[in-house]
């Protein structure tokens, strides 16, 4: 199965939950902080090839900025929600199946995001925010010493290799 919170690009809003889950979870009267590296002068340290015309920029514009911030932050946070929630109801239907403990279960994104942080939007640059990359295993084959642990390792897209 796929499931993936995407923003639709060119249009506005970006992000498009049910309204019923943003109403729910992410009400308008709840306050998001904004990244601490979402600040003007985080942008104007960038190197001087970073203009006003770059892609991530324009994308910052109408997501990220601060008038626009808090709608698109609670949007696509609502659209996670609703991934949650569906992979919850596949777990729920494997248990129902009995078939859990013989699924190997891989939760697991292609890239980072900027969600604003250094004035920009998107995926291209090489920041931590960026970078870092999810990846949730649950083996029924691995040892039940190793569930539940944390690694530190990198983990690397192969996609196209």
């Amino acid at each position: 199965l796929f499931f993936a919170t995407h923003a639709w690009d060119g249009h506005y809003p970006s992000y498009n939950p049910k309204n019923e889950t943003r109403r729910l979870h992410y009400p308008d009267s709840m306050y998001i902080q904004p990244p601490k590296t979402a600040t003007e002068q985080h942008w104007k340290d960038l190197p001087r090839f970073f203009t006003e015309q770059n892609e991530g920029r324009n994308r910052w514009r109408r997501r990220f900025e601060p008038d626009y911030f808090q709608d698109n932050i609670k949007s696509m946070y609502s659209m996670a929600t609703e991934v949650d929630s569906v992979v919850g109801d596949v777990i729920e239907e494997l248990k129902r199946q009995g078939t859990l403990n013989q699924t190997l279960l891989i939760f697991t994104t292609d890239n980072g995001n900027l969600h604003g942080e250094h004035g920009l939007a998107e995926k291209w640059y090489p920041f931590e925010e960026s970078l870092k990359v999810p990846l949730v295993i649950q083996d029924p084959r691995m040892p039940k010493s190793k569930r539940g642990t944390v690694s530190d390792a990198w983990t690397l897209n192969m996609v196209g290799a």
